[in-house]
């Protein structure tokens, strides 16, 4: 009977202490003797944390160095967390991502991406700026170039109202597209004279051109009229001495060469064209020689003296001379040892007319 008491007291004692057990959150590692219920329950508790049920192994089972080593494993665990975590925060040894994708793009952006130019991407931003205009070259291979618009023209010699001279030689479609300036000495008195440029304008073209033409100079101009901007350009032939290069602007009333003869060919005068049509350059047999492509310099000189303008630039094309580029200057023939010996009959005519003009006067 007695046994059975005690049974009886150790199971129900047993079962109050495991009810204990369960809220009690850190274990106490007390040893104690079996005899003892409250330290019996204190060597198999239960606990809970972080709302984790963990059973925990009996203090008694383990022993101090697996205690160690546990507590060892556990520490490595934990630095080699925190570790990684300061390494996907910080990263001082690598550069930020964003400016090399910036750079990538502002280099790729005018061939591969091109926005408009009122695309903005936030106004202190270089996305937000507009892109520049395509860029034009101005040099001399390009196909334009800036000159001031013309304010008026004048007669190429003697300026501005050739002085001096006379006109040997007149315009006269489908025959003699320009005017041949003379001195009125005759002959080779002129021989080295300034020419002078007629507008404002811009160098297209200047070399020896052999042939009957011997040095040439033609120069671009732009100039207001009837509301809107033309071009016209200047011829000078069979000049001595040329003064100025391809590409380079010109005012009215620079002297841009010399009075010559074509190395020889003629006596010494000017022959001066201008042309409605900028894309004959040396090639005249290639297009009607008539008013629809010239104009009578004189008529068109009197009639330009004076012409409005802000004093601003316009830009016109360089490379109108399509046929000239087939043509091989080198190679043509040079007709200064053919010396003419004097104008024609017309030049002679004119020399007695302006000279008698003079007397009179």
């Amino acid at each position: 009977m007695g046994g059975k008491v005690v049974i009886c007291t150790l199971v129900f004692g047993f079962s109050l202490g495991a009810i204990y057990a369960q809220q009690v959150e850190i274990p106490r590692e007390k040893s104690g003797t079996v005899g003892s219920p409250t330290k019996r329950v204190a060597a198999q508790p239960i606990v809970e944390v972080h709302s984790l049920k963990v059973a925990l192994v009996e203090p008694r089972k383990l022993s101090v160095e697996q205690m160690r080593q546990a507590g060892a494993v556990a520490a490595e665990k934990v630095k080699e967390e925190d570790h990684d975590i300061e390494e996907d925060l910080s990263m001082p040894d690598l550069p930020p991502p964003a400016p090399k994708k910036q750079v990538t793009a502002n280099t790729m952006r005018p061939v591969d991406r091109p926005a408009s130019a009122g695309t903005t991407a936030g106004r202190n931003s270089p996305e937000s700026q507009p892109l520049p205009p395509p860029v034009q070259s101005l040099s001399f291979s390009s196909q334009s170039a800036l000159t001031r618009l013309a304010d008026g023209f004048d007669l190429p010699i003697g300026k501005p109202d050739a002085r001096g001279y006379y006109k040997a030689r007149g315009f006269k479609s489908h025959g003699h597209m320009g005017e041949d300036w003379d001195g009125v000495g005759g002959g080779d008195t002129d021989l080295g004279d300034p020419v002078y440029c007629i507008g404002d304008g811009i160098v297209v073209f200047a070399r020896d051109c052999h042939q009957g033409w011997g040095n040439v100079i033609i120069v671009r101009h732009a100039y207001r009229e009837s509301g809107g901007v033309r071009n016209v350009d200047s011829l000078y032939g069979h000049l001595n001495k040329i003064l100025v290069r391809r590409g380079q602007t010109v005012k009215r009333g620079q002297q841009i060469a010399e009075i010559g003869n074509a190395h020889g060919l003629y006596d010494a005068h000017l022959h001066l064209e201008v042309r409605k049509n900028i894309t004959i350059g040396m090639s005249r047999d290639k297009f009607a020689q008539d008013l629809s492509n010239y104009y009578d310099p004189t008529t068109f000189i009197e009639s330009h003296r004076r012409l409005q303008t802000n004093g601003g630039s316009y830009r016109v094309a360089m490379n109108t001379f399509s046929h000239d580029a087939r043509i091989n200057w080198d190679k043509l023939r040079n007709f200064s040892h053919a010396r003419s010996g004097g104008g024609s009959s017309e030049s002679a005519y004119a020399l007695k007319k302006a000279v008698a003009s003079q007397n009179a006067h």
